[in-house]
């Protein structure tokens, strides 16, 4: 992984592009500390800050074919190099160096765009075609790598929007509309960033950028069958299936010449992952977990128990409540989003633990709950539906009360208000957003804690129909189910767990993280599989149990799904002097975006130990705190907190004499 970045038409901005461009890269060291490099001529210039992982000295970036007419840099791997690079040879290709990256430029010539429906891997890449004048960037299938641009009478692309702020005249300026959207989904809608004039590549899509004019075209979507003749439904086929295919994601993903290690939480996911790496690599394995103080988010027993069933050298960083707030301004740094939740934290000083050790790559089991029906949100869909089939029963709502044992059925008055919450319009099956509706609802909430100039700003906004036009008939066709795994995908897996809690997180601190169910591969066998082998009942994931249950001890087998979370109140008491800073009214005013009397009732209520704080609350107090960090952090012109490293540069200068460039006009922008 590594970080890119670029300007085309840099003629507007600056006479010399050189120092502008090392600025940017500059701003995305963190990414790649190992080496730094830069492209230009009279039309454009690339830059990468590199994080070398394969071909460690023969890999340098930007890459050129063998005329110098293409020029690429790439953020990311590409796992099924060594059987791309096999065919091209074949197609009379000459490579000259081990890197994985150099197949993408053949590709590229070969085929053009199409070559992205033969990738599997993750990845931001921008291809500057000098034959055709053109820039091409892309993004990977579900949004592992990040890229942003800015498209004005200019066009700049970055892995990280803090890079924007090195260019002349560009400011971070927070978007309210997009405040909303997080506020409701967790994070921006796809294609959003929370800075005004800045845009992110969507998943699954590329980009042309020529003079005057910026197409975005989807190369790739998640395709689901929901005709029972079209689904896997045979538990023994499915299994073995889902095995090889899984362990085959794994295998390439142990693709590399530095160690790899891997994530272990003790749950189903990273012990399969585990497992697998032990079972294709018998050497040494290194593996990292988090351990928290407070028993309601630990998990230490089980990580320590199939850490010892696979035999490997086991590392659990130990969090503290006062670790999460003292890292959150850094964190914020880093995310470049605000957050509703604190998750994130203890990531970050993870990756910093794996920095530490030696260690530069790390496979994880994010995906696996998206794809195979690891939510809670699948069962309440399901009991939603099942309960809408005969809607004058009585006793069907009450089941869904099995889903959160904590919710006691035996108080009336606390029975019927969770069931009303849960079975608010649960027969409208045909809503489109039937399955997020009731979370969605939480937004409203939330957005009560904006100043009144900023509500009259957003007077008609409703960030639910702005999804809906996005969408516009991707969803046609699904079941509720299928509807509700596609809006996992769309809204939170790219937007918020790959970007926020994956990323931007693993990235901080050099890191990169490799997600084999996340393959491409293995996305589109478990949406050919009948939903009752994904969800067996209530059993959530019931494949991966049968497929790999006899390779993982039972206990995690049998055990139930527990939720990744860390604490939001506890972290604000144990760092509260510096975090309340943030809710003073003089604090609140300067930034202008809250009402100064709400945020002093919200806190209030947090430090008074008499009172109970809901989910919702303490989803309010990160969001809050952390839009304001945003505007200290990006909105003061010169702030950053990226050390200022001067490494040697490796910089391919190609202009001739820059001379004048004659206006053109703003870039006309296209979305396919």
């Amino acid at each position: 992984m590594c970080g890119i970045a670029g300007i085309f038409s840099w003629q507007y901005l600056t006479r010399n592009p050189q120092p502008l461009l090392q600025a940017m890269v500059n701003q995305l060291r963190h990414r790649g500390p190992d080496q730094s490099g830069l492209y230009l001529d009279d039309d454009i210039g690339i830059g990468q800050s590199r994080l070398s992982i394969i071909d460690l000295y023969g890999g340098s970036q930007p890459i050129s074919n063998e005329d110098g007419t293409v020029w690429l840099v790439c953020n990311g791997e590409i796992f099924n190099y060594v059987e791309l690079r096999r065919r091209l040879r074949q197609l009379g290709h000459h490579f000259v160096t081990r890197c994985d990256v150099e197949v993408l430029l053949h590709l590229y010539e070969e085929f053009g765009a199409e070559m992205l429906k033969m990738l599997n891997g993750q990845f931001a890449l921008a291809i500057w075609d000098q034959k055709h004048h053109q820039l091409f960037l892309a993004r990977d299938h579900v949004g592992i790598c990040p890229l942003y641009y800015i498209a004005d009478n200019f066009f700049a692309f970055a892995s990280e929007m803090k890079a924007f702020g090195e260019l002349p005249g560009v400011r971070h300026k927070l978007d309210v509309t997009v405040l909303a959207q997080t506020c409701v989904f967790w994070s921006p809608l796809p294609g959003k960033t929370p800075f005004t004039g800045i845009k992110e590549v969507r998943p699954g899509c590329y980009m042309r950028v020529q003079e005057g004019y910026v197409q975005e075209v989807r190369y790739w979507a998640p395709e689901y069958r929901c005709a029972p003749n079209d689904q896997i439904t045979d538990p023994d086929l499915a299994a073995e299936t889902v095995h090889d295919m899984i362990e085959d994601a794994v295998r390439v993903r142990l693709r590399a010449d530095v160690p790899v290690g891997a994530y272990l939480s003790g749950g189903l996911d990273s012990s399969i992952t585990t497992g697998l790496i032990r079972r294709l690599h018998s050497g040494h394995l290194r593996t990292f977990s988090i351990s928290f103080d407070n028993p309601q988010y630990d998990e230490t027993p089980f990580q320590e128990m199939v850490s010892q069933y696979f035999k490997t050298d086991h590392t659990a960083l130990q969090i503290h409540n006062n670790d999460l707030g003292e890292n959150l301004r850094e964190v914020i740094w880093h995310t470049e989003k605000p957050l509703l939740r604190s998750a994130p934290i203890p990531l970050f000083l993870l990756s910093r633990q794996v920095q530490r050790s030696g260690y530069k790559v790390v496979l994880t089991g994010e995906g696996s709950d998206e794809f195979f029906s690891g939510y809670n949100i699948y069962k309440e869909t399901k009991l939603r539906c099942f309960a809408a089939r005969q809607p004058q029963s009585t006793w069907r709502p009450i089941l869904m009360l099995k889903l959160y044992p904590y919710l006691d059925a035996r108080d009336k008055r606390n029975n019927s208000f969770w069931q009303q919450f849960f079975m608010r319009s649960f027969t409208q099956t045909e809503d489109p957003f039937y399955s997020h509706r009731l979370r969605w609802q939480n937004g409203a909430f939330i957005l009560q804690f904006f100043a009144p100039e900023v509500l009259d700003e957003l007077a008609g906004y409703d960030p639910v129909d702005e999804l809906q036009h996005q969408l516009a008939g991707m969803m046609d066709g699904l079941d509720p189910l299928a509807r509700c795994h596609f809006l996992e995908y769309y809204i939170f897996l790219g937007s918020y767990l790959l970007c926020s809690q994956g990323d931007r997180m693993l990235m901080s601190h050099s890191i990169e993280g490799r997600y084999p169910f996340l393959d491409k591969r293995v996305i589109q066998l478990a949406n050919h599989l009948a939903p009752n082998l994904k969800l067996r009942a209530l059993n959530e994931k019931w494949i991966l149990k049968r497929a790999f249950r006899r390779e993982l001890p039972q206990s995690v087998v049998k055990r139930p799904k527990m939720p990744y979370r860390a604490p939001i109140r506890d972290l604000y008491l144990a760092s509260l002097d510096q975090l309340s800073t943030y809710f003073q009214p003089d604090k609140v005013h300067e930034n202008g975006l809250f009402d100064p009397r709400k945020l002093q009732l919200l806190h209030n209520h947090f430090v008074n130990p008499q009172r109970t704080v809901s989910a919702r609350e303490e989803m309010a107090l990160m969001l809050i705190t952390s839009v304001q960090m945003l505007q200290d952090l990006f909105g003061k012109p010169g702030l950053s907190l990226s050390p200022r490293q001067h490494n040697e540069w490796l910089i391919y200068d190609k202009r001739s004499d820059p001379g004048s460039y004659a206006e053109k006009g703003a870039l006309h922008h296209v979305t396919t």
